[in-house]
């Protein structure tokens, strides 16, 4: 019986704060500021619950007692938890297809994070249907699920602060000008530098790769990390993710240019290395002022002129 699953399983109001986490989660990748209302009001289910736990819980000494309150809780905890983790799942699910994160890795993390959600709040849910009465029965032990999804999670966290690690410690040093004053370049250093990206950027265009990150292009250019970092944040004034997604629009507007209409504005995008067509929107926006489908239009109207 799924009632098995968690024989002495105490609602925990803790579990109410993963579906909140997440959109801070996805507010920060945007670089969003959280205020304390916000906060509050994400929050709020969490806070009541606790609230409703101390109050049914206190004082207590009948172990009878406590194990009616103890199911009282567990099925009203159940119900709403599941709730939560659907909304929060649906929700940032929607915001990541309207608004994406720039940073590719970020933008997977989530998505990752989402489905995990998800399946925590499939098996919430199948606890909350239970504790009303109806019997689910199932031919393996659905509890090893949970304990799967606990090590996908671990595993997902790992790989990204892995990955991410040493990007944001160059990322750091662009607000650390004193380290730079020690290990300044000369002009001519940087202009060289400049000139290699740029080189291996025009000849190999794997600014096209969806997964490339400044680790990686610094690798391929044979420019040190620190030394690349200062190129971009000193000498260019740009972000990695600035440069790269100029040469992706730049190629983008070159199919434009010499394609016909026999493709979608979102199989460009992904073909022009971007993770969705909303982040890609929003980057050929801001160079040309217009949308690709709109560039497209007018591309045809003057063609037909």
């Amino acid at each position: 019986m799924i009632s098995q699953w968690l024989p002495h399983e105490i609602a925990s109001p803790m579990a109410l704060l993963y579906g909140p986490l997440l959109y801070f989660l996805y507010s920060t990748s945007l670089q969003k500021r959280i205020s304390a209302s916000q906060v509050l009001i994400h929050c709020i289910p969490f806070l009541l619950l606790s609230l409703l736990y101390t109050r049914l819980t206190y004082g207590l000494p009948e172990e009878m007692l406590w194990n009616s309150r103890r199911l009282q809780i567990n099925s009203f905890h159940h119900l709403i938890l599941s709730l939560s983790l659907i909304f929060y799942s649906i929700f940032v699910g929607y915001k990541m297809r309207t608004e994406p994160p720039a940073d590719p890795e970020k933008d997977r993390l989530i998505n990752q994070l989402i489905l995990i959600e998800g399946v925590w709040a499939f098996m919430v849910a199948l606890l909350a249907i239970a504790s009303f009465g109806v019997g689910l029965q199932f031919a393996f032990n659905p509890l090893m699920l949970l304990y799967c999804t606990q090590v996908m999670l671990m595993a997902f966290l790992s790989r990204y602060l892995l990955l991410q690690k040493k990007e944001l410690q160059a990322d750091h040093t662009a607000f650390m000008p004193s380290r730079y004053a020690k290990s300044s370049l000369e002009e001519e250093t940087l202009n060289v530098y400049e000139h290699k990206l740029h080189e291996h950027l025009r000849n190999s265009k794997i600014y096209l790769k969806p997964t490339l990150s400044l680790e990686l292009l610094a690798k391929e250019t044979n420019i040190p990390k620190h030394h690349f970092s200062q190129l971009l944040n000193v000498h260019l004034g740009k972000s990695f993710y600035q440069v790269i997604a100029e040469y992706r629009i730049n190629h983008a507007i070159d199919i434009l240019e010499k394609a016909d209409d026999q493709f979608t504005i979102e199989s460009l995008a992904y073909e022009c290395g971007f993770n969705s067509k909303t982040s890609f929107n929003r980057y050929f926006k801001e160079k040309t002022g217009l949308t690709p489908s709109d560039y497209r239009e007018v591309k045809n109207t003057q063609l037909m002129s």
